[in-house]
């Protein structure tokens, strides 16, 4: 058995209280400092720097609760050193969430790259999951977060600690790792809700942090990658194009046909346990025809509603979003200047 008061520097679990939502979150992951500008790579059209008030305005609008923010770190220190944080980029966080508050849109706060990690390269000097040098910048880092917005309603806002754990971060090294960054925050604001992803990439549930009040767990609904990644390149999916249901026969390795219903079921025992769960990411890239993506979005969403899931579709602009994906089997609609796909906003919004 884990020992999690020890494994949080002496923070009892049993002082903070075990908030969860009220609602299903349903919303979008919003890219506005999602990657720091990286010498070789082109200018993203979804990543300005900082968020954009139209956005969580389209949120409320269509009908959506949520928005998570994935950040790249690098975007809010200075040069000078990981734990310096930028007081200019940092209040255009603060906008972000007043924006979140004024449309009643829940904000959560993800590090998708946090020092000493990011799934997209390992690049970082120090890798989090044995560096006490990561360590320490990413529980100085979620510190600061948690004293600048302490006294803002859990019903606002949330963290997400990192985004997909792997490789050195993956594994026995995990659920010690959170539970340091947990307690990092909670010494400065003790009622915080924290989402902490699954291990493994999210796939798998973390049971040691099942006695932890106020934390829930996260997945990604990219099951089967057959439908969501196909032919986007990284992953070696088949050349044949994939139906939804996957035809008897197609031939591809076992984990590129894991079901929607293969991930929910992993983590029933974290439902079962009162953990609240959520699908952090999910959505098909545009490189899968649009009636194949509309019907495996909806046989998702259906499962994930009738497991009192939220959700968050990787994204609002861009190649698996509902605003300029790029596909070429879509009839768009023209939304203040960018190209609207309705058949999969309305879609979500069913659900």
């Amino acid at each position: 058995m884990t020992d999690t008061h020890a494994l949080m520097g002496g923070v009892r679990a049993a002082e903070t209280p075990g908030w969860r939502p009220a609602v299903r979150w349903r919303g979008f992951n919003l890219l506005g400092m999602f990657r720091a500008p990286t010498i070789g790579l082109a200018p993203d059209p979804r990543v300005d720097g900082h968020f954009v008030e139209w956005e969580f305005k389209a949120l409320h609008d269509w009908g959506f609760n949520f928005a998570r923010l994935p950040l790249d770190y690098r975007i809010l220190i200075k040069e000078d050193g990981w734990t310096n944080l930028d007081e200019a980029k940092m209040k255009l966080l603060d906008q972000a969430i007043a924006w979140g508050r004024q449309y009643g849109v829940h904000v959560q706060i993800a590090l998708h790259r946090i020092p000493g990690y990011c799934i997209l390269d390992q690049t970082e000097a120090f890798p989090l999951g044995t560096s006490p040098v990561a360590q320490e910048a990413a529980c100085t880092m979620w510190a600061a977060f948690a004293r600048r917005w302490k006294g803002i309603p859990n019903e606002a806002l949330s963290f997400n600690l990192f985004n997909e754990p792997t490789r050195h971060t993956a594994g026995k090294n995990y659920a010690p790792l959170c539970l340091k960054l947990i307690a990092a925050i909670r010494r400065e604001d003790p009622s915080r809700f924290i989402m902490a992803d699954g291990n493994a990439c999210a796939a798998e549930p973390v049971p040691e942090l099942y006695g932890v009040p106020a934390v829930g767990q996260a997945f990604r609904g990219y099951t089967p990658h057959a439908i969501t990644h196909y032919n986007c390149g990284y992953v070696k999916t088949p050349k044949e194009v994939p139906t939804w249901p996957i035809r008897p026969g197609y031939p591809a390795d076992k984990w590129i046909l894991r079901t929607p219903e293969e991930t929910v079921a992993k983590y029933q025992p974290a439902l079962d346990a009162g953990i609240p769960c959520m699908v952090g990411e999910f959505g098909c890239r545009n490189t899968t025809p649009h009636d194949v993506t509309l019907a495996w979005t909806e046989h998702c969403l259906k499962l994930w509603k009738s497991r009192g899931l939220g959700w968050a579709h990787w994204n609002l602009r861009g190649a698996i979003g509902i605003l300029d994906s790029g596909r070429p089997d879509v009839a768009y609609e023209d939304y203040n200047g960018h190209k609207l796909d309705r058949k999969l906003l309305e879609l979500l919004r069913r659900y």
